[in-house]
């Protein structure tokens, strides 16, 4: 695998090459054009985006605007290494990968996955409003990699942060209205008020609608429907000079319909194997329903200026029920329909020490986390008229204790740092299923579990436009039990994961070009895989410590400022998979060539062109044009070793070009506008969202058709 990577280093430098070398030619007059610098806070302190030792990428409001990026799944085509895929019974949940690293069902609220969401600083534990909107976001960091040592809760495969704009104190509006095809109407309004005392408030209202794309022939409601609303409210108390609090509060609700599933095996010339533009029978589709509420509250004390000491509390409430008729398309002889409901109830408390000595040669981060959940899940299966139901209801709790450390000794002219952390975790998980498929009653399962997750990095800074660095790290992804397995009581134990890691960050050409590169391996231990006992019951599924595997990948992104008004940008990302061992603990046979790791292209990669054209009389035009590729990927881990039946697990490769025109009028005496034509999958390619096999045949589900609109913000 390690010389397999490595072979893909000379392929990379020669793309990267190419505008390195074409920029050389250029004009030389290049300071002008440089590259705006990022800030991030991925370590809970302010810092350049290109001195920090994490592979990240991130977006502030400007750049998701020039996106048309209005969820997170938006981001998926502009970060490679990460995949978002529709949970197939529900339109608000997105099944979420990085590097290889997620959870196939999302659905479990016994298991958890391996890509951390947070907002605020707060993590998320339900990814069922995942798909909720980005309302009046500063900024999204999104941090490939083991995050273990400064963030909890199994971020084995990566963390996203999302940043909340804060109150300014400032009176300002903002209104952005879109209308566009299927239905599409969506309005966020902001209001942002003048300070009152020390307190600062803003104010926060989306709504969002849209038709479904396939038509439930006779049936009520159609597949792809979806309406969003939701309200928050933010406070900032300034309530000395060292001490200030910043209170949120959010409300909200989606109601959808989910993706519509077809079987090659009931094609016909009537109903030929391509995306459907209606069903092939009425369907039973009532609206999948979520709402969620949520308060948080981030005290910030400036003891001096060396330290800070920061404590987020949160609370959030999430209910879902979602409704599923794959009607014959999964078993083909017979019915099958799925009602599900989730209810979760999660606090976190954090305790953070931020500070910096020996003349801030020596910076810490230092911190105490708590967290518990609540959950509840009930599930009704209806098979060809047989009633299946089942529900489990969960205790989650997790207790950690973290510290990192950077220190630059005075050697080497100050360019090298040793950043040293550690985290400790205890997670106890309890749980309680009563199942009829099972005979079970009140059947109760316990499990603690701990772990110490270590992490060192040598990062060397070449001069001011270069740095490189070299990193381990562990993780730990928390064991449990799963909802589906034949038996309740079988619990299985951490995943436990290696990563080595060398990244290199550069800026060119008088900081015209960023390039960054970041190459890692990563060995997974006693891997959390998902064995069915009986072919015939899909609907079980053990969980066990089954598996040995190694991912290894590349991943590079650079942007180019060519002149004052086009910029060129190239992610891409490479990811190579072994699982090199998977053995059934209950039978002790070898399904090593059974298992794949789903949702994990070998090779994704994003072109963004965005060039302002020149100036006219009624305003400045600014064109954003993306392409994204994906290469083919599958939709389970556990498929099979017969190739005809694996091939049915698996999504094919496409590529997708979108585009965005927008105006910033001339002329406004007061507040600006701008007015942006829009459209995605421009070419209106037919691609597969989801794919699986139930015994007979593929049960498919394809993707929105092309999108268009028109954007109206106004701001003041």
């Amino acid at each position: 695998m390690m010389i397999t990577i490595f072979r893909q280093l000379p392929l990379v430098a020669a793309i990267a090459a190419a505008p390195l070398l074409n920029a050389q030619e250029a004009n030389q007059d290049t300071n002008k054009f440089a590259i705006e610098e990022v800030v991030v806070t991925a370590q809970k302190r302010s810092e350049s985006l290109q001195e920090i030792p994490i592979a990240i990428t991130a977006y502030g409001d400007a750049a998701l605007e020039a996106k048309g990026a209005v969820d997170i799944g938006s981001l998926s085509s502009s970060v490679p290494s990460l995949t978002f895929t529709p949970y197939p019974s529900s339109s608000g949940a997105l099944i979420m990968f990085m590097r290889g690293q997620g959870a196939n069902d999302v659905g479990q609220i016994t298991k958890e996955g391996a890509v951390g969401m947070y907002i605020d600083g707060v993590y998320m534990a339900r990814p069922q409003s995942s798909s909720m909107d980005l309302a009046d976001i500063e900024r999204i960091e999104i941090l490939r990699g083991p995050q273990g040592t400064l963030y909890g809760r199994n971020t084995t495969g990566g963390a996203i942060n999302v940043h909340t704009k804060k109150p300014s104190g400032e009176f300002n509006f903002k209104e952005h209205l879109t209308i566009g095809n299927q239905g599409r109407v969506r309005s966020l309004t902001t209001l942002d008020l003048p300070m009152i005392g020390d307190v600062a408030t803003k104010v926060s209202y989306l709504s969002s609608r849209k038709d479904g794309y396939v038509d439930n022939v006779g049936g009520e409601n159609d597949f792809g429907e979806e309406s969003q609303s939701g309200l928050r409210m933010a406070l900032n108390w300034q309530i000395s000079d060292n001490l200030s609090a910043d209170y949120a509060v959010e409300t909200g609700d989606i109601d959808s319909t989910p993706i519509y599933y077809q079987n090659n095996l009931l094609a016909s010339s009537s109903y030929p194997i391509e995306p459907h533009k209606k069903s092939r029978q009425a369907a039973n589709l009532p609206l999948s329903e979520t709402e969620f509420n949520g308060q948080s509250l981030t005290v910030t004390w400036d003891v001096n200026d060396d330290l800070t000491i920061k404590s987020i509390s949160a609370y959030n409430e999430l209910d879902t029920r979602y409704y599923q008729d794959y009607m014959n398309t999964a078993f083909v002889a017979f019915g099958y329909q799925t009602d599900d409901a989730i209810s979760s109830r999660q606090w976190s408390q954090e305790i953070q020490f931020i500070g910096s000595a020996l003349d801030s040669r020596l910076e810490y981060v230092a911190g105490l986390y708590a967290f518990n959940e609540k959950a509840s899940h009930f599930q009704q299966l209806n098979v060809g008229g047989l009633i299946i139901d089942r529900d489990v209801n969960t205790d989650n709790s997790s207790n950690a204790a973290y510290a990192q450390a950077s220190y630059t000794p005075n050697i080497l002219e100050d360019k090298l740092t040793v950043t040293a952390g550690l985290r400790y975790t205890e997670d106890d998980r309890k749980g309680v299923r009563n199942s009829v498929l099972n005979a079970e009653t009140n059947i109760k399962n316990d499990q603690s579990y701990d772990s110490v997750d270590p992490m060192l990095t040598l990062s060397y800074q070449i001069n001011d436009d270069m740095s490189t660095y070299a990193k381990i790290v562990t993780g730990y992804k928390s064991g449990g039990f799963a909802e589906a397995s034949a038996d309740f009581t079988l619990a299985y134990d951490p995943e436990e994961i290696t990563s080595y890691e060398l990244g290199f960050k550069s800026y060119w050409l008088d900081r015209r070009v960023r390039f960054n590169l970041a190459a890692f391996i990563s060995d997974y231990q006693d891997m959390q895989l998902d064995l069915s006992p009986n072919p015939a019951l899909i609907q079980v599924v053990n969980t066990y410590n089954a598996g040995t595997a190694e991912i290894s990948g590349i991943e590079m992104d650079m942007m180019w400022q060519a002149t004052e008004n086009l910029q060129l940008s190239l992610d891409y990302s490479y990811l190579n998979w072994d699982i090199e061992e998977v053995i059934n603990p209950g039978t002790g046979a070898d399904q090593t060539k059974e298992f794949v790791l789903p949702y994990t292209p070998q090779h994704a990669y994003s072109v963004n062109v965005n060039y302002q054209l020149p100036a006219t009389p009624i305003g400045d035009f600014d064109l954003n044009v993306d392409y994204s590729w994906q290469d083919d990927v599958y939709m389970s881990a556990g498929t099979s070793s017969n190739p005809s039946v694996k091939k049915d697990w698996q999504v094919g490769a496409y590529g997708l070009v979108n585009a965005r025109l927008n105006l910033s009028v001339a002329g406004i005496e007061t507040g600006d506008l701008r007015i942006a034509l829009w459209g995605k999958n421009l070419e209106d390619k037919n691609y597969e969202a989801h794919r699986f096999t139930a015994g007979a045949g593929s049960a498919v589900a394809w993707s929105e058709p092309r999108s268009y609109g028109i954007d109206f913000i106004y701001e003041y």
